[in-house]
């Protein structure tokens, strides 16, 4: 029973470390360098690591994981204002960039915070 709980768990490991490649989407990542410092809904960074997401006011932890060319697509389990909800999440690497779709829309590109 245990290797049948443990073996999920060790697939999803294996997608991230395959989906991130060289270079990791895990990190902090924002508008700009102001945003990379500011909390609150509406400028908050987006936060990404190997088991959660959170991005202004949803905190989510992550699903099933894929990808497909350079872009990494996550099923969110997120908790924030509008309740719980699934919310599909796309991550593309653009140079030193990353490209957001959250919930279906183009958020834009962010820069990684430093």
């Amino acid at each position: 029973m245990a290797r049948s709980r443990l073996w999920p768990a060790a697939a999803v490991l294996a997608v991230i470390g395959a989906a991130q490649g060289a270079e990791s989407m895990s990190g902090r990542w924002a508008e700009d360098a102001a945003a990379c410092a500011a909390f609150g809904a509406a400028k908050s960074p987006l936060v990404v690591s190997d088991t959660a997401i959170r991005w202004r006011d949803e905190t989510c932890r992550t699903g099933r994981q894929y990808r497909t060319g350079d872009t990494l697509h996550l099923e969110a389990f997120c908790h924030g204002d509008a309740g719980e909800r699934t919310i599909p999440v796309s991550l593309r690497l653009a140079g030193d960039r990353i490209v957001v779709n959250w919930a279906r829309v183009l958020q834009g590109q962010l820069q990684r915070c430093r």
